[in-house]
């Protein structure tokens, strides 16, 4: 389990930052985040370089640890590696990783609620394609 922990988890995380990546770049999402430009909740980035490492590193250990929380729960199932399971293990992880941040944001900071909109989004998205990624590498 520890080796498709960190194979499939590695995997799913270069996915999910591609797709993210995608999410966070698009027209729509450019335009909320410049109008939020100058908010003191956001911070400015010198170097984009150091800002994707980081975030790539940080997001890969949320991954890992989506991945293991995939692996293990999904034996719970009758039928471990169906869509319906996955679909399911996406809902129930998506909100465990998503709503917690949300809330936490929206009540100790002044990050714009244009972009707790965004975050509760592209965050919902992203924990979509890491759960349905592992599924995918789980029945090939």
């Amino acid at each position: 389990m520890l080796v498709n922990m960190l194979v499939w988890g590695l995997i799913a995380g270069i996915i999910h930052f591609v797709v993210v990546g995608i999410l966070y770049m698009n027209p729509v999402v450019a335009q909320v985040y410049k109008k939020a430009e100058g908010s003191p909740a956001l911070r400015v980035w010198e170097d984009q370089k150091e800002y994707l490492i980081k975030m790539f590193a940080g997001t890969q250990i949320e991954i890992f640890i989506l991945t293991g929380a995939y692996l293990y729960l999904r034996q719970l199932f009758s039928e471990p590696t169906s869509s319906s399971v996955a679909l399911t293990l996406a809902c129930i992880l998506s909100a465990t990783r998503v709503y917690p941040r949300l809330w936490t944001m929206w009540i100790q900071t002044t990050y714009p609620a244009s972009l707790l909109i965004v975050e509760f989004i592209n965050g919902t998205i992203g924990t979509f394609v890491v759960i349905l990624s592992l599924w995918a590498l789980s029945v090939l």
